[in-house]
């Protein structure tokens, strides 16, 4: 008689198999530092990817969890801004061309990437015939899960700043006091600061003189440009460009506050109040004395409303009129040739030939003096030149920001030939971000990161015989908008048409400063003792991460 043996055949781990390189490609990403780690959640991924399952059934629907946890976690180790962001903004991406759509899903991932992650599958391949690679994995993340094998991902400082930042202000127009440094880092320090920032603002205005302007009439034309920063002009090799050579005043640290359009522009055009909260931006101004435009009117200026585009994206052009106070139509676009097709496939006209459309019209026209506001989006990430180059990214920006400056520099020759009484104000309205950092890919602008709210923002005075004593006056201190109305109001007061004659030094001698704070929708950027600090919650903060 024989007898059977019978035997239980045991479950075996057959390991993570090619889910070792999803970790492997973010522990390289980690330290390089271009993400983060969390290696709780990590490490519960990886085991419920090595549970023991009888069927096939059973590994198909892990599968198909797995898949999309995955994704989300390598999104929650990233630097990236949280996915509502983007779902808040998907009533906009519906209107993008399907062209700019991949191209903004091909700077996720670069060519870079693809061969690094390629190698990695290679050498998985070769290397599992001889090594317990899951094994290894598995180590590598409880190592991390250690408390005192935490790799903190390293933070570089953005600059240096005094202990105080003093906000001076013309008398009688602005609150003086000084902004007090937090007593620290920690998130109720730096709410309480935040919130201690607005109520001195919102205190904060600058006065129009009613006798200004009482010989010499002259123009005023604020030059509004989206999508460029000093960092910009840097990246593309512009920082010496005869235009910025131009101005009588330039500042050295304009906040732009926002990295938004819209936003932007309400910020410009309420400028003679001191920084609003960004919700506080569609609510209408607390004041009829905030609307800068409203004030030129009451000193008998009459309102130009001019662009490159038609201003329907994003209701752009209504937003100007209702949150700005702007009651002038937009000047009749009939006539013009497309010179880019934007990114949700609308015109976009050359800079060179509006403006000298619209100077023409100013010149042939019998106003006594104009206040105009100049909107272009020529420089908008995923615009295309219609004719000529055909480049996309920072090749295609490198291209548009030239052509933008030459046009703007050939505009100001223009103006000076024509010996006529005009003031230029360049202020635009925030970077492209054609950099990217840790926490947004180029061209992405959810958070108002310091490269992109760090603009260039100068001033220029033209006139026949109108002679310049001094140097360019540079304005060191950190503005904001508050200073750009306080200026005008200098010019006004001053008249250097009057006088025949201007000190630029003069003009920027009660500029008030303001503390670097700008605002998106859902995130805060401020600026602290040299360093950058990021709220996505409007309460939890950290420190903003290195390029």
């Amino acid at each position: 008689m024989t007898m059977t043996r019978s035997s239980h055949s045991s479950q075996q781990v057959k390991g993570l198999g090619w889910w070792n390189v999803y970790f492997i490609a973010k522990f390289a990403l980690y330290f390089q530092g271009t993400i983060g780690f969390h290696p709780l959640e990590n490490v519960a991924l990886a085991l419920f990817l090595l549970l023991p399952l009888r069927s096939r059934l059973l590994e198909s629907v892990r599968l198909i969890v797995a898949l999309p946890a995955a994704a989300w976690l390598l999104h929650y180790d990233s630097f990236l801004p949280p996915l509502d962001r983007l779902w808040g903004q998907m009533n906009q991406l519906m209107h993008f061309e399907w062209s700019y759509l991949f191209e903004l899903a091909g700077r996720f991932v670069s060519f870079q990437t693809l061969l690094g992650l390629f190698a990695v599958c290679i050498g998985y391949h070769l290397l599992n015939r001889f090594l317990r690679i899951s094994v290894l994995v598995m180590a590598a993340m409880l190592f991390f899960s250690l408390p005192t094998s935490q790799i903190a991902p390293v933070i570089a400082d953005q600059g240096t700043s005094e202990n105080t930042t003093p906000i001076t202000g013309p008398a009688g127009n602005a609150n003086t006091t000084a902004a007090k440094v937090p007593a620290g880092t920690d998130d109720t320090s730096l709410n309480q600061y935040v919130s201690e920032f607005f109520s001195r603002e919102a205190k904060r205005q600058v006065l129009f003189d009613d006798s200004s302007v009482q010989t010499a009439p002259f123009d005023i034309l604020f030059l509004s440009i989206c999508s460029v920063a000093w960092d910009d002009i840097s990246i593309a090799g512009l920082e010496d460009h005869p235009l910025f050579k131009e101005f009588d005043i330039l500042f050295d640290q304009f906040n732009a506050a926002t990295s938004y359009s819209g936003p932007a522009v309400i910020r410009l055009l309420r400028a003679s109040c001191g920084q609003e909260n960004h919700s506080q931006l569609f609510a209408g101004a607390p004041s009829e004395q905030c609307y800068l435009f409203e004030n030129l009117k009451q000193l008998g200026f009459e309102e130009n409303l001019v662009m490159n585009h038609d201003g329907v994206f994003d209701n752009f052009l209504e937003l100007i009129q209702t949150e700005g106070n702007v009651t002038a139509d937009l000047m009749p676009q009939t006539g013009f040739s497309p010179y880019q097709k934007s990114f949700d496939g609308a015109p976009i006209y050359r800079d060179k030939e509006v403006l000298n459309h619209w100077w023409q019209q100013r010149q042939q026209a019998g106003n006594d003096k104009v206040v105009a506001l100049y909107n272009t989006i020529s420089l908008h990430d995923g615009n295309r030149i219609i004719h000529g180059n055909q480049s996309t990214g920072l090749i295609s920006y490198k291209l548009r920001l030239k052509s933008l400056l030459d046009d703007l520099y050939a505009f100001f020759q223009s103006l000076e030939q024509s010996g006529r009484n005009i003031v230029v104000v360049l202020v635009p309205e925030h970077g492209a971000g054609m950099k990217g950092d840790r926490m947004q890919i180029t061209g992405m602008r959810e958070i108002p990161s310091p490269s992109i709210v760090h603009t260039p923002v100068g001033l220029r005075v033209f006139g026949k015989n109108i002679v310049r004593t001094g140097e360019t006056a540079r304005v060191s201190s950190p503005s904001s908008y508050l200073a750009l109305s306080q200026l005008i109001a200098n010019v006004l007061e001053q008249n250097p048409y009057q006088r025949g004659s201007f000190d630029p030094a003069s003009l920027i001698s009660n500029l008030p400063s303001t503390p670097v704070v700008a605002q998106n929708e859902g995130s805060t950027v401020i600026k602290v003792q040299g360093k950058n600090y990021v709220t996505l919650d409007g309460s939890n903060w950290s420190e903003y991460p290195a390029k």
